[in-house]
């Protein structure tokens, strides 16, 4: 009971807390920084001795700042883009990473045990009953279901627990991973593990930059009144 409590709380925080969504520019105003030669739109900053390229967002019409990206799915740039989660339906990121490990270990342990007490609840059946496994398939269907169901959960569960687990010991994001964003070059926010896990899992929150109580403000056409490339 306490362990689903927590996989619902968990989930909801997940879903609730805005990811870390970036406020939209309000002017159309020109761009500097134009890199003419190849059309594109390009910042450098240097985080710890360590040159990065801030991407212009025609969307947006802002120097994305580090480690963030637009999604695609939720039309937003989020902060420390991680990933959009499908079965989930929200951005992973700065604000609800945290939450989002959460809802996997503590989905991970109820999955563990139901395929535990499943097990147990098996062996007994086919010991009152001796009808062995194919009588059990016969008389108790569902047991077997729900076996199956949780040991593939496990797997998938304990996959991706392992593989986040894996990032946040490194101070990583997922889309980062993907990307090899730093093949050749140090990780800037790499602070060693402990500061690496401190970082992500206990420093405190930054408030969300969204205006919630803002006018709503009509979309702009990209191609509407871009300034010209070169």
């Amino acid at each position: 009971m306490i362990l689903s409590l927590q996989i619902i709380v968990n989930l909801i925080l997940v879903t609730a807390i805005d990811p870390g969504t970036t406020p939209r520019s309000t002017q159309q105003s020109s761009i500097e920084d134009t890199d003419s030669s190849n059309g594109s739109r390009r910042k450098k900053v240097t985080i710890n001795g360590v040159q990065l390229k801030l991407k212009f967002c025609r969307i947006y019409r802002i120097f994305r700042p580090p480690r963030s990206c637009h999604c695609t799915i939720c039309d937003n740039c989020v902060e420390k883009f991680d990933h959009h989660c499908p079965w989930i339906g929200q951005c992973i990121a700065l604000r609800n990473y945290r939450f989002y490990l959460a809802f996997l270990i503590t989905a991970l342990m109820f999955f563990i045990y139901i395929f535990a007490f499943s097990c147990w609840r098996i062996h007994q059946r086919v010991l009152e009953s001796g009808t062995g496994l194919f009588g059990m398939l016969r008389n108790c269907p569902e047991t077997l279901a729900l076996t199956l169901f949780s040991f593939a959960a496990i797997w998938f569960l304990g996959g991706l627990a392992i593989f986040h687990s894996y990032l946040t010991a490194i101070n990583q994001t997922a889309y980062e991973n993907f990307r090899n964003s730093y093949e050749g070059s140090p990780n800037p926010y790499d602070k060693g593990i402990i500061g690496n896990i401190t970082e992500v899992l206990f420093a405190p929150l930054p408030p969300s930059r969204v205006d919630f109580r803002a006018e709503a403000m009509p979309r702009w056409n990209v191609e509407d009144e871009m300034p010209p490339l070169g």
